[in-house]
């Protein structure tokens, strides 16, 4: 008998333009993305890594000195918007705990709950001399089926979407606010497809777009299907809503056609955690 799925729905990815330090502004214009995403049907809105505060990888200590905790203004508004429009909303933002300051996702489902939180375990640039970095990879059970999250660079890592796959993750959401400068925009594209393909899961990622201070943002958010198909995508300078389906079913149907998630040999990884 066939595990029971929950039905395809739409996930909607918000690509928007994030002014630095300029937190109303942006929770502002997050809002009116995320009514719209509601208005054309979306169960699930997403939005880039430090989406409130926006973000500059030269300035870790101005984004810290916006933090807020899970309690704060902007997890509070988000929650009663998801409540309002009965959608799961993942708000990204510097986030204030006992042990200092993380740069974390914030799942928070149709009724407003915060449904989970995940910390970046892969700090980079200055955020690794300021910000604390997470160590946990959460799987959260919803409606929407099994949901993970890793943010930005964390996805340079096979190790980290693989760690959610062996915990269920069916969907996993990629935040982001990744740089277009070198070869980055190429960089961004593989490991997306990698991770999706490797883990036989849905990829989900929101990069945010525009310019803060000498840095400029690459775009490109996009649904990544389980074998690492591009499913849909936006340019690298456009902001807007980024539309795709999931469906949850597949990734079980791949499963069973892909076997490498059942063909592991783990006892010969064992080397990997002593490194």
């Amino acid at each position: 008998m066939k595990n029971q799925h929950p039905a395809p729905y739409k996930v909607a990815l918000v690509q928007m333009d994030c002014a630095f330090m300029q937190k109303d502004a942006n929770v502002v214009k997050a809002v009116t993305y995320v009514r719209q995403a509601a208005d054309h049907g979306a169960k699930l809105v997403c939005l880039p890594e430090g989406f409130n505060t926006g973000y500059l990888g030269s300035d870790v200590p101005g984004m810290m000195s916006l933090a807020e905790p899970l309690d704060g203004p902007t997890i509070t508004k988000m929650s009663q918007l998801a409540k309002e429009l009965g959608v799961f909303l993942l708000a990204p933002i510097f986030c204030k705990f006992q042990n200092g300051v993380e740069n974390t996702a914030v799942l928070i489902d149709d009724e407003g709950k915060i449904a989970g939180t995940y910390s970046k375990t892969h700090p980079v640039g200055d955020e690794r001399t300021y910000l604390s970095r997470g160590r946990s990879y959460p799987v959260w059970e919803t409606k929407l089926g099994k949901i993970g999250c890793v943010i930005c660079y964390d996805v340079c890592f096979p190790e980290t979407v693989r760690l959610l796959a062996i915990r269920g993750a069916e969907l996993v959401l990629v935040p982001a606010a990744w740089r277009a400068s070198y070869y980055y925009k190429d960089w961004w594209d593989l490991n997306l497809a990698c991770r999706a393909l490797d883990n036989l899961v849905y990829v989900a990622a929101v990069n945010r777009t525009g310019p803060s201070g000498s840095e400029i943002f690459a775009g490109k958010s996009q649904l990544c299907s389980p074998i690492g198909e591009v499913l849909n995508s936006l340019g690298v300078t456009e902001e807007g809503i980024l539309y795709g389906t999931v469906d949850i079913a597949r990734v079980e149907k791949e499963r069973e056609f892909n076997t490498v998630l059942s063909d592991r040999h783990t006892e010969d990884y064992l080397p990997l955690a002593q490194l």
